[in-house]
């Protein structure tokens, strides 16, 4: 009778742990719900951000690369190149941070309805200064964006240099 009593009672302070520890896991639950709500939240907004980052971003150095053009800064080949390059920079960004692609997977994605296509890139890098070929060669999202700036910013310094210059003989 008394193993029965102290069976019971073991039974009894299992059930309560069993219970205690249930009620912790919920409110682990709760919590964790919570914070994945903040997080996903956080997330939204870093996107969509992003989003508007990159098509600021690819306004500003299409803009670069038709200045350099009707500036005589680039040849035509480049600037077709470039051009493309450019008008699809948000959409090539975007394809490595949300799918996880290599950047010529990107590019072969974008570059589809582009008279452009992937060996002409390449050939074009290859033309380029090794500062601008070392970041192509990263083959992702922020080796793209570096070797966008670098193309472009040499050009503009270029042509700022040209026309101090200009005013400084004037």
């Amino acid at each position: 009778m008394f193993v029965a009593f102290g069976v019971i009672g073991l039974l009894i302070l299992f059930l309560i742990y069993l219970v205690l520890r249930t009620q912790n896991l919920q409110k682990e639950l709760a919590l964790l719900r919570n914070s994945n709500k903040q997080t996903s939240s956080k997330v939204t907004y870093a996107y969509r951000n992003l989003v508007l980052v990159t098509d600021a971003l690819e306004k500003n150095l299409t803009a670069r690369v038709e200045s350099d053009y009707k500036s005589r800064l680039i040849e035509q080949s480049q600037y077709q190149i470039l051009h493309s390059l450019m008008r699809n920079f948000s959409t090539i960004v975007m394809a490595c941070c949300e799918k996880g692609m290599s950047l010529e997977e990107s590019l072969n994605k974008a570059l589809l309805n582009e008279d452009v296509t992937l060996e002409d890139v390449r050939d074009m890098v290859k033309t380029l200064p090794s500062n601008a070929r070392m970041v192509w060669a990263k083959n992702t999202a922020d080796g793209f964006i570096a070797f966008c700036q670098t193309v472009t910013a040499p050009i503009n310094t270029t042509k700022a240099n040209k026309s101090a210059a200009a005013l400084q003989e004037s």
